[in-house]
C-alpha cells in the first residue's frame, strides 16, 4: 500500500512555510493524540503518521530530500519514536501520562522503481530486469546483528522491554512517562559483538536485479507490485513491497491515444485531389496506404488493427493517419500557369492575375523546351 503524501497528511501546500507546517502539526497532534482518543483505535496510527510527516517536513534538509525523492529519500523516514518527540507538546496541552509504544515487529519499507518503455515494447510486451536498491537482512548474522557464535544480550536497563518508566512532578501535576530505553535505543537488547558484515544494523543496503514480465499494451504510470521485494522487516515484521512504475518514451512518429496510434502524413495537392498509394512506416513495418480521391486536409484515414493491444482483451486499436497539405517551396512558371488554368476551369477568379492572360498549355510547353535548348 502506497504511503500517503506528507503534505496531505498535515493538510498544507507544498510551498508552505515552516511556521505553517508547525502550526498545522500542533493542531493535528492535539486532535489525534491517543490519550485524547482512547476509544478510537485508529487515532494512534493517525498520530504516528502525523508525527512522521512533521519530522520530515520540519527539517529543511530532509524536506528537500522528500521533495526530490518522495518516500524513497534516504533520510525522509524518521527513526525517532513519535511519542517521545511530542511529549512536550502533550504536556503543554494536557499534563498526565505519556506512553511509548511497545517494542515489537517492524515492517520493512516499500521501494519504488521507475522504468521507461518504447512503443515497440508496449506493442509486444517485454522481459525486464529491474534494478533496485533496498535494505535486506544480513546473510552473515541472519538479521540478529551479532557476530555468528555470539548472541544479543537482554538490556539490563529495561529488562528487554525496550521501554523505561519514570514519574515527574510539574506545576501541571504528576506525569508518568514511558519512553524508549536510551541504553538499548528501544531494542530491548544490547549487541556486545556486532556482526562485521552489517556492523550490528541487522540489514545491509544492497543493489539487486529482479525479473519482471511486462505484458503488451501497458499504459503510462501502470504500477506493478512485487510483493515482499522492498526492505526486509525486523523482529518478525513483514517485508515491504517493490512498486515498479511504467513510463512510455515519446516516439518520433507516433502519439498514443488510448489503444490508438496517431501519425501525421503530409501530401501534395495532386495526391489529395487525384488520390495515391503511399508506403508508410508502422510499428509492424511498412504498410501501403490507399489515399482516396479528393481527400481533404486535416482529415483522418483509419487503418484498423495497427494500433496497440488492449492490456485486458489483447484486441488492437487502430492507426489514425492525419492528413496534411504539403506546400511546395517554390513554383516554376509552367506550374504557375497550369494552376491558373485550373483555377479558371474551376470558376475561381484570382484577382492577382485578373488582367493577365495565362499562356496555353502547349504554348507554355514550347517556351519551356525552347529555354532548355
Amino acid at each position: 500500500m502506497r504511503k500517503p503524501d506528507y503534505y496531505e497528511v498535515l493538510g498544507v501546500h507544498r510551498d508552505a512555510t515552516q511556521e505553517e507546517i508547525k502550526k498545522a502539526y500542533r493542531k493535528l497532534a492535539r486532535q489525534y493524540h491517543p490519550d485524547v482518543n482512547k476509544d478510537d483505535p485508529e487515532a494512534e496510527e493517525k498520530f504516528k503518521l502525523i508525527n512522521e510527516a512533521y519530522q520530515v517536513l520540519s527539517d529543511p534538509e530532509s524536506r528537500a530530500l522528500y521533495d526530490r525523492f518522495g518516500h524513497n529519500a534516504p533520510t525522509a523516514t524518521p527513526a525517532s519514536d513519535p511519542f517521545d518527540t511530542v511529549e512536550g507538546l502533550f504536556q503543554m496541552f494536557f499534563g498526565g501520562r505519556v506512553s511509548a509504544p511497545a517494542r515489537g515487529a517492524v515492517d520493512g519499507a516499500d521501494r519504488r522503481v521507475d522504468i521507461a518503455l518504447t512503443l515497440e515494447e508496449v506493442l509486444h510486451g517485454v522481459e525486464r530486469e529491474i534494478e533496485v536498491e533496498r535494505l535486506r537482512l544480513c546473510t552473515r548474522c541472519k538479521g540478529q546483528g551479532a557476530e555468528p557464535g555470539t548472541s544479543p544480550e537482554r538490556c539490563p536497563e529495561c529488562h528487554g522491554s525496550g521501554r523505561v518508566r519514570f514519574t515527574q512532578t510539574t506545576i501541571l501535576g504528576t506525569i508518568t512517562r514511558v519512553v524508549p530505553c536510551q541504553r538499548c535505543h528501544g531494542e530491548g537488547e544490547i549487541i556486545r559483538t556486532p556482526c562485521r558484515e552489517c556492523r550490528g544494523e541487522k540489514r545491509i543496503l544492497q543493489r539487486d536485479r529482479l525479473p519482471l514480465t511486462i505484458p503488451p499494451g501497458v499504459e503510462e504510470e501502470t504500477v506493478f507490485m512485487l510483493r515482499g521485494e522492498g526492505d526486509s522487516g525486523l523482529r518478525g515484521g513483514s517485508d515491504g513491497n517493490l512498486y515498479v512504475v511504467v513510463h512510455i518514451t515519446p516516439h518520433p512518429r507516433f502519439k498514443r491515444h488510448g489503444n490508438d496510434l496517431i501519425t501525421q502524413l503530409n501530401l501534395s495537392f495532386p495526391q489529395l485531389v487525384l488520390g495515391d498509394e503511399i508506403e508508410i512506416e508502422t510499428l509492424d513495418g511498412k504498410y501501403t496506404l490507399e489515399v482516396p480521391e479528393l481527400t481533404e486536409p486535416n482529415s483522418e484515414l483509419i487503418v484498423e488493427g495497427l494500433g496497440l493491444p488492449d492490456p485486458r482483451t489483447g484486441k488492437r486499436g487502430n492507426l489514425r493517419v492525419r492528413i496534411g497539405l504539403k506546400m511546395p517551396k517554390k513554383l516554376t512558371e509552367a506550374q504557375r500557369n497550369l494552376l491558373r488554368q485550373y483555377a479558371e476551369a474551376s470558376g475561381i477568379r484570382l484577382k492577382k492575375y485578373a488582367n493577365a492572360e495565362p499562356a496555353g498549355f502547349l504554348e507554355q510547353l514550347k517556351r519551356t523546351l525552347k529555354r532548355e535548348e
